[in-house]
């Protein structure tokens, strides 16, 4: 009894031993492999704003290894922002696709990720997070929506591996427990217990999605980098936005001249009817005053016609701006005149 007693306590002991081991090695970091992960290796920051951020870090490993990249790569900023900018996302239970970059977050990305490019190993990808204000994006929390990627080129082509898409962004968060963790390799399903729209990157002529081992990778994207196909469809897309803003200038423009017209018609209309309120007055005037036949003060007579004159005036710009025919105006003329 001894025995056993004194061996079970050595074996509860030498098992505390080994999960603390285990446990040391996971909050260190180390503990990734063990446990079948892979840490990634930053080995350059190349800008950070924040939680914001465009780095360099060693290949994300899944199964496999993958194929060296063709790193260091040559790839302009220019070229990246007509790449990244032609693309446009289609999320569930919206009318149309929105950008997935907006033109600020070009700015920044498209030097950022040139740089990183430029600066990369064969084993090292370019990752980053980036906010911005999407239209596609509606919160009670926060205005700006977070996405997370990660891009290479491999064998000539552009690779972007997408992470999350227009999500709600939440300041002073710590990262690390929560991280924004960019696009892998290695497919992960969605996690049931998150609540996100499902999305669609929208086809567009030189852009293909990843196949791997059968399943289509809607996340990782492939983009053909001749410069001039870019080019072209940035180009459209700025010609596409300058001509909706065109468009809502002359809408404001038209509902500001339509607000300015009702005033105007409603000041006439009101004159009009004051109008009709002084000839009713004229016509009873010579009844009211015929029993009286002593002259009438002679300065009235230049009040009276300059009055009618007046009428006469709103009368024609009544008809100029087509508030009345040419019928009822030669009738309130006439009526005018009659009243003489």
């Amino acid at each position: 009894m001894g025995r056993k007693a004194v061996f079970g306590k050595c074996k509860a002991l030498y098992g505390r031993t080994i999960l603390a081991a285990v446990l040391a090695l996971i909050l260190s970091g180390c503990g990734a492999t063990l446990l079948g992960g892979n840490k990634a290796e930053i080995s350059s920051v190349i800008w950070k704003h924040r939680d914001q951020f465009v780095r360099i870090e060693s290949q994300d490993r899944g199964n496999t290894t993958p194929p060296a990249n063709d790193h260091p790569a040559n790839l302009s900023t220019e070229q990246i922002q007509n790449m990244l900018g032609s693309l446009n996302v289609q999320f569930e239970g919206n009318e149309k696709p929105v950008s997935v970059f907006t033109f600020k977050e070009l700015e920044i990305l498209g030097e950022a990720i040139s740089s990183g490019l430029a600066q990369a190993g064969p084993r090292e990808d370019v990752t980053f997070a980036i906010t911005g204000i999407h239209r596609d994006f509606i919160s009670f929390n926060s205005d700006r929506a977070v996405s997370t990627y990660r891009v290479f080129v491999e064998n000539g082509q552009f690779n972007l591996i997408i992470g999350t898409l227009h999500e709600e962004y939440i300041e002073n968060t710590e990262r690390r427990l929560y991280p924004l963790v960019p696009g892998t390799r290695k497919y992960t399903p969605p996690n049931p217990r998150r609540i996100i729209k499902t999305w669609q990157v929208m086809p567009e002529a030189g852009l293909e999605t990843k196949t791997i081992d059968g399943r289509e990778r809607h996340d990782w994207l492939v983009l053909n980098t001749d410069p001039e196909l870019w080019k072209s469809a940035m180009a459209e897309k700025k010609e596409a936005k300058e001509t909706a803003k065109e468009a809502f200038r002359e809408a404001s423009q038209v509902r500001e001249e339509s607000a300015q017209l009702e005033v105007e018609q409603q000041k006439l209309r009101s004159e009009l009817q004051e109008m009709k309120q002084t000839i009713e007055q004229m016509k009873q005037a010579p009844a009211a005053s015929a029993p009286a036949p002593v002259a009438a003060p002679a300065p009235a007579a230049p009040a009276g016609i300059d009055k009618i004159e007046q009428r006469l005036q709103i009368l024609q710009r009544l008809k100029s701006k087509g508030l009345i025919n040419e019928q009822e105006f030669r009738a309130k003329k006439q009526e005018i005149l009659d009243s003489i």
